[in-house]
């Protein structure tokens, strides 16, 4: 918060740039006249002075003059505010004397304040008492300096000759000069009005609060015709609040010499919602110290505080996120392993049907820690997605039989599908398994059974949608339970990692945030609308696509296809996955050469080894896979290459494999590796 120092000689004309000041969130010191100003800036320097020019004992030139004369003051940004000196003249030799603004006091309010901001937003570099463009040095500045003193002092002479004279012929004169201070207060009520803020003016002596319509558009309470007391507007602070807000208060007040009062805080709107809000005031004391009146203004920060909520969240996510992607490679190679060598063992002990079944408990305890990652990598928005045009309403048909056997007959499904949407564009079975998540959370919200509504419709966002969506056209797939509802302090919580409200050993804590990680990573947006005891919504906002809807695939279990004779040179940096994939290959029938790195297998096919296809692990140390199957093929221009990782991150995709046609993802069973190897061998070449 800046603090402004004000220098004027009338009492009106600090009270008005004061309140003025005060209301835009500015401290605010005072001074009378030039000595007084110094003074308090030599033990306080103010962040910037606004000065008047005819003062008392010391004007504002000769006050710009010392204070850009004095080392710890030169730096702090000078205005100029005056009504008396008008010309063009005078602009220009405050300018010399170094003012960084010069304002007549006719100008708006806005006008003022603009000023006041360019300056406070620009880096200040301190302005000496410089010559002007012309060249005029300091004698001709202080020689023009005082001529205009003398022409002002003239000037005011004959203005207080006619006054004088003009006081004497009418008496109307006194109800001019009462006339201006009733300008001067509507001006301030108009300056009120035209704040977003809510302004508002205790005056303390009858206990009566002035509001402006601020205070209406922000928490909607209509004025009567008397405007709230003090203790009205206590009433409307939140309980667990209230007193804190009170106590602070009336210590500022007892504080003589402390003229600034502040205060956060939970205050009811008219609809009954708490909003948060900045209260400020300025406390206005008589000779005595008494606090007689305070002016300030409320501000609510609500939404600022949202933000900043969902800007912690985010962050946290992403870091989270980051972790998840980078332990996904190695994690994955040890399922490769543990997968493989179990499978190898399941296959060796027919005769040992209890060990036989051990080792099957290890191939799906392999296979549930694949899923997990896969789990995680769909959170950290790093999984690997075949995204295709899609009918929308035709998934969901497709898999409402499913819903229906998973989620039992106590609960009523019903479909409402928007039979004109367009296409959307999104990886299918990654959308099919998220909905199919919603719904199982949706059942478990309604243990006693109830009724599940999908529905799908087409909707355009704009920006000025909560949601982080660029403007265009989406679809909107909604999934509405009947169910207990999400107290609002977990709502925020939903979408993380190991966060579940179920009991313990109900779930990992995974599925929603699997869920929002897939729909941010095709480009959508989920969001969730709940009440306790009323159920829950969940929106998926998913981005429409400019072609036309292909047929979705149908899935085949893969099945063992056993090689011929055919050699496959098998690259591997990390030895134990390289030893359980060649014990695969070798099983279904293929020859095997193996190497360590990418480097070693070049120098086995320049030996002339002769390999029908290269099956290389794409992230390895010095040479990558897709740098060695390019080198592969230049020596052997028909050989074919199997692409495998562990990693699920933009990498693979930056490689231009994001198809699939040519990668098999870590961990993998033996079978899936025995349907990719045929199916690379039998590719027509394209050369």
């Amino acid at each position: 918060m800046s603090r402004i120092l004000i220098v004027d000689d009338r009492e009106e004309n600090l009270y008005y740039l004061e309140t003025l000041l005060i209301s835009h969130g500015y401290q605010v010191d005072t001074a009378s006249q030039g000595n007084e100003a110094l003074e308090k800036a030599r033990n306080t320097p103010p962040d910037m002075i606004v000065s008047d020019l005819l003062m008392p004992i010391m004007d504002g030139y000769t006050l710009l003059q010392q204070w850009k004369s004095d080392s710890r003051l030169s730096h702090i940004p000078f205005i100029i505010y005056t009504a008396t000196y008008t010309e063009e003249s005078d602009r220009e030799l405050a300018l010399d004397l170094g003012a960084d603004a010069f304002i007549l006091k006719s100008v708006e309010p806005e006008a003022f304040l603009k000023v006041l901001w360019q300056i406070q937003d620009q880096p200040h570099i301190a302005k000496p008492i410089a010559t002007s463009p012309v060249g005029l040095d300091e004698n001709t500045i202080l020689k023009t300096y005082n001529q205009t003193l003398v022409r002002k002092l003239e000037e005011k002479s004959r203005q207080l000759e006619i006054a004088n004279r003009a006081l004497e012929k009418d008496i109307a004169r006194r109800e001019a000069t009462e006339a201006a201070l009733r300008v001067s207060v509507e001006r301030f009520r108009l300056l009120a009005q035209a704040t977003s803020d809510a302004a508002w003016d205790w005056d303390m002596l009858s206990d009566n609060r002035w509001w402006n319509d601020g205070f209406t558009q922000l928490f909607g309470h209509r004025r009567t015709n008397s405007q709230p007391d003090d203790a009205a507007w206590a009433a409307l602070i939140h309980p667990d609040d209230r007193e804190e807000v009170l106590a602070g208060r009336r210590l500022a007040i007892s504080q003589n010499g402390n003229n600034h009062w502040s205060a956060s805080y939970r205050f009811r709107c008219a609809d009954g919602h708490w909003a948060q809000v900045e209260d400020r005031g300025h406390l206005i004391r008589d000779d005595n110290g008494t606090v007689i009146r305070m002016v300030g203004g409320m501000t609510d920060i609500t939404n600022r505080i949202t933000m900043e909520k969902q800007l912690h969240r985010a962050q946290r996510l992403e870091a989270l996120g980051m972790l998840t992607g980078g332990v996904a490679h190695d994690f994955n190679n040890l399922l490769t392993v543990v997968m493989g060598n179990a499978q190898i063992l399941e296959d060796s002990l027919h005769d040992h049907p209890d060990h036989q079944k051990l080792a099957s408990m290890i191939t799906e305890a392999a296979e549930r820690g694949a899923d997990l990652t896969h789990r995680l990598l769909a959170f950290a928005r790093q999984q690997s997605l075949t995204p295709r045009a899609v009918n929308l309403n035709q998934l969901v048909l497709g898999i409402e039989p499913l819903l229906q056997r998973t989620l039992g007959s106590n609960i009523v499904i019903t479909l409402e599908l928007d039979s004109r949407l367009p296409a959307i564009y999104v990886d299918p079975s990654e959308l099919e398994h998220a909905l199919l998540n919603l719904c199982v959370n949706g059942r478990d919200a309604m243990p006693l059974g109830g009724s599940l509504t999908i529905s799908t419709r087409a909707a355009q966002t704009s920006d000025s949608t909560e949601l982080d969506l660029s403007r265009g056209q989406y679809v909107v797939l909604s999934i509405t339970d009947t169910g207990t509802g999400i107290a609002p302090e977990l709502v925020d919580r939903l979408f993380e990692p190991f966060f579940t409200s179920t009991e313990q050993g109900g779930g990992t804590g995974l599925g929603l945030a699997m869920v929002h990680g897939f729909i941010n990573q095709s480009g959508g947006q989920i969001s969730v609308h709940s009440k306790p005891g009323e159920g829950s919504t969940f929106l998926l906002y998913l981005p429409v696509s400019d072609q036309p809807p292909t047929p979705l695939p149908v899935d085949e279990k893969p099945s063992e296809k056993i090689g011929g004779n055919e050699w496959i040179l098998l690259v591997e940096d990390d030895h134990l996955v390289r030893s359980v994939a060649k014990h695969q290959l070798e099983s279904l029938g293929y020859q095997v050469i193996t190497a360590t790195d990418g480097q070693q297998a070049l120098d086995l096919l320049r030996e002339g080894n002769a390999v029908d296809l290269l099956f290389t692990d794409l992230r390895m140390p010095g040479m990558g896979g897709r740098q060695l199957a390019q080198l592969a093929s230049e020596q052997c221009p028909y050989l074919k290459i199997l692409f495998t990782t562990g990693f699920a991150g933009h990498d693979d995709e930056g490689d231009g494999l994001q198809d699939n046609t040519n990668l098999i993802r870590k961990p993998y069973h033996r079978a899936e590796l025995a349907q990719y190897l045929r199916r690379v061998l039998t590719q027509q070449d394209n050369t």
